[in-house]
């Protein structure tokens, strides 16, 4: 097999066949296949070799998890011992290689500038814990490269267990910062957000995809010598052709397409039970970097998390391709004319030639096991374990692998809470032994010095994951409405409504297309597939969707697509009165007066429902039940009706009677006071006078 020309950044690297914890493997190497690409089969001659890390911080301490770096030439074995001759050379051949070519920034001379003591911060995404310690680097002044919002700066920083002063030697690395003033959190957030993501790129590689995915270990560096001690974001630096693959904002290229990125963003997204997906793919090969992750609840992860809004945009413009049906991943609903106009995609996904091995893990198998990844630890093997998921509990509350475990101080690094009483139980399974072990457990205290804590910090995270593992189950959710709906069908009512994160997506979807967002600028939108989704998205569940799609079946105002008006017909009508009653059942006030009002006048009514006042009474004191306050503890004019007009209509069905309901002046009279009362309330004092005499005259029905 030919050689192939290496790309690579390292620092200095001893012995990588020392075992997990080698104290000379350091931090850093990167080798990459240059002529690596989705267009290649590399069924047989992949040879997954892992960034080697020393870093106590890293979740892929001293392992492998053979992302596709390095063709050697003597083919790999996943099943020789790490003391085999074969084994040692393998890696002797590619270390030697990787040193012999040159440094690509040479020229710069960056070892004559001067040399700057900061400040470093690390996280860890497993435990949700940060590292501090001070380092050794050198950045040029002059800007080489500028984003949207970022600016960077080559730099080299020196190994902390380097024991020479050779600049020349160091690694190279990129430095970043923002160009415009930003808070210092900020800063934080990004590392946080990418060290996140970088774990679903470990669970990824676990479901056995053609091609592995890997994204680049980040740091803050506090320049603590310059005024104001700015921050910058620290990176390797990997030669090679970058590429943005898709966007936060729903771009997917479209020229030299690649199937493993776009794969790897709709597995987060099922993987995480849709809670999350990881998009903005960008990067070397399948080493990406910046990433951004939208959530449910688009708080977190800094402004370009556009939560549920940025899940659409994802799924307006995927189209699945060979990977994500080899890995089970489920087809997002789109409506017959988004298809069409994906038509472009699928041409260029045919042409794709990323080879399956067939061995492909599926994305919601029971237990994942991934045979080339045997050198793996307890702790990481534990992220692919798949329980059984009790749809009774709240679910929707519920982190997700990989990020189930990135806790701190009773929170996790999602900002999803955790039970206090399971962090206090952890906690005082932690102190009882300590005492036992004389207070050696692997948890981090006040008693302890730093030192300590990185020593004993692999055993923190493997009980970490080993208790909240036991509690906590991994979520796992496929893309398409049918499957959605059989998950809510087996949930109480008042649990479905509203649950489903899926039902908000394509209900974004709808207000995208209602703004114009997916058709040209001056043309007219496509009415159709609003539709479409405000089918799917009041299928699962969204009560907003239900109440729209409902008025529109019965041709009554409607907020959202409000000019978009359904032929009047008795299914349409059928459909409508039974959503409307979906969404009265729900709570919906404006619901529960229609469908009271139907029942009670015929307004509305399907020709396959009767009018029926007893049903009728039901739902006007269901609406009345509603609080009719706002926060300030005034009355609310912007119901739909207020309180006094239907307790008069109840008062007047009691006092007629008829349609299934009993005549009752007693109960009309009494009425007729509470809407008198009312009507003062809200100063209709004529209307409340008539009220009180309608009163008297029920009251004499019920004498004689």
């Amino acid at each position: 097999m030919a050689e192939e020309e290496l790309m690579f950044s390292m620092e200095e690297v001893g012995s990588p066949w020392d075992g997990p914890r080698s104290g000379c493997a350091k931090s850093g190497v990167t080798f990459q296949d240059s002529n690596a690409s989705d267009d290649e089969d590399d069924d047989e001659d992949d040879l997954r070799i892992c960034p080697i890390t020393d870093d106590p911080m890293s979740p892929t301490k001293g392992f492998f998890d053979y992302p596709k770096n390095v063709v050697c030439n003597q083919q790999f074995s996943n099943s020789l011992p790490k003391n085999s001759f074969t084994y040692r050379a393998t890696w002797r051949h590619a270390i030697q290689k990787a040193r012999a070519l040159p440094d690509p920034w040479a020229e710069f001379h960056l070892e004559e500038i001067e040399t700057e003591r900061c400040t470093r911060y690390r996280y860890n995404a497993v435990t949700g814990e940060w590292a501090k310690d001070d380092i050794y680097i050198k950045v040029s002044s002059q800007v080489f490269g500028k984003g949207a919002m970022r600016e960077c700066y080559r730099a080299k920083k020196l190994s902390n267990f380097s024991h020479s002063s050779n600049w020349k030697s160091a690694s190279n690395y990129v430095a970043k910062r923002y160009m415009e003033t930003v808070d210092r959190e900020v800063y934080f957030e990004d590392v946080r957000l990418q060290m996140e993501a970088k774990l679903w790129g470990e669970e990824f590689n676990r479901h056995r995809p053609p091609k592995q995915v890997d994204i680049m270990q980040m740091c803050i560096v506090e320049m603590t010598s310059r005024p104001g001690s700015p921050l910058f974001h620290l990176e390797h630096f990997i030669e090679g052709k970058y590429t943005k693959y898709n966007s936060n904002s729903g771009f997917v290229r479209d020229d030299n397409i690649r199937l493993t990125p776009q794969a790897f963003s709709h597995f987060t997204f099922e993987r995480s039970g849709h809670q999350l997906i990881v998009v903005d793919i960008q990067g070397v090969g399948d080493l990406y970097t910046d990433p951004q992750i939208h959530t449910e609840k688009g708080t977190d992860f800094g402004d370009g998390n556009l939560g549920v809004r940025g899940m659409a945009l994802f799924f307006h413009s995927h189209l699945c391709n060979k990977i994500c049906r080899s890995m089970g991943l489920a087809r997002f609903d789109l409506s017959p004319s988004e298809t069409a106009q994906l038509d472009c995609t699928n041409k260029l996904l045919q042409s794709a030639k990323t080879a399956l091995r067939g061995c492909e893990e599926q994305c919601g198998s029971p237990r994942v096991r991934t045979t080339s990844l045997g050198h793996m630890p307890v702790l990481l093997s534990r992220l692919s374990e798949s329980l059984s998921v009790d749809e009774s509990s709240d679910t929707d509350s519920i982190p997700c692998s990989p990020l189930t475990m990135g806790i701190s101080a009773g929170r996790s690094p999602m900002g999803w809470s955790f039970m206090n009483e399971m962090n206090e139980a952890y906690r005082a399974n932690i102190d009882h032994k300590d005492s036992e072990n004389g207070g050696d457990s692997g948890y981090p205290s006040e008693k302890r010095s730093e030192g300590d804590s990185v020593e004993h910090h692999s055993q923190l995270t493997e009980e970490k994951w080993s208790f909240f593992h036991s509690s906590r189950s991994h979520i796992h959710r496929p893309s398409c409405v049918a499957m959605e709906v059989e998950r809510l069908n087996t949930m109480l009512l008042e649990r479905k409504i509203c649950k489903s994160i899926l039902g908000k997506v394509h209900l974004a979807m709808v207000r995208y297309h209602e703004a114009g967002r997916f058709c040209e600028k001056d043309a007219p939108w496509d009415q159709i597939s609003a539709v479409y989704h405000l089918e799917r998205a009041a299928m699962c569940g969204e009560l907003e969707a239900i109440v729209a799609l409902g008025r529109c079946y019965l041709q009554l105002p409607h907020h959202i697509l409000p000019e978009f008006e359904l032929e009047a017909s008795v299914e349409n009508s059928k459909k409508g009165f039974c959503l409307l009653l979906q969404a009265a059942e729900a709570g919906d006030r404006p619901s529960m007066i229609l469908v009271a009002r139907a029942l009670d006048t015929g307004l509305n009514l399907p020709s396959d429902r009767a009018m029926d006042w007893k049903h009728a009474v039901y739902w006007y004191d269901s609406a009345l039940k509603m609080t009719d306050y706002d926060e300030g503890g005034e009355f609310d004019g912007m119901q739909d009706e207020p309180r006094y007009l239907l307790l008069a209509r109840l008062a007047e069905m009691y006092q007629e009677g008829g349609y299934n309901l009993d005549a009752d002046p007693q109960r009309a009279g009494d009425l007729f006071t509470e809407a008198a009362d009312a009507a003062m309330e809200a100063m209709k004092g004529r209307l409340a006078n008539q009220y009180y005499m309608k009163a008297e005259e029920a009251w004499a029905m019920m004498e004689e």
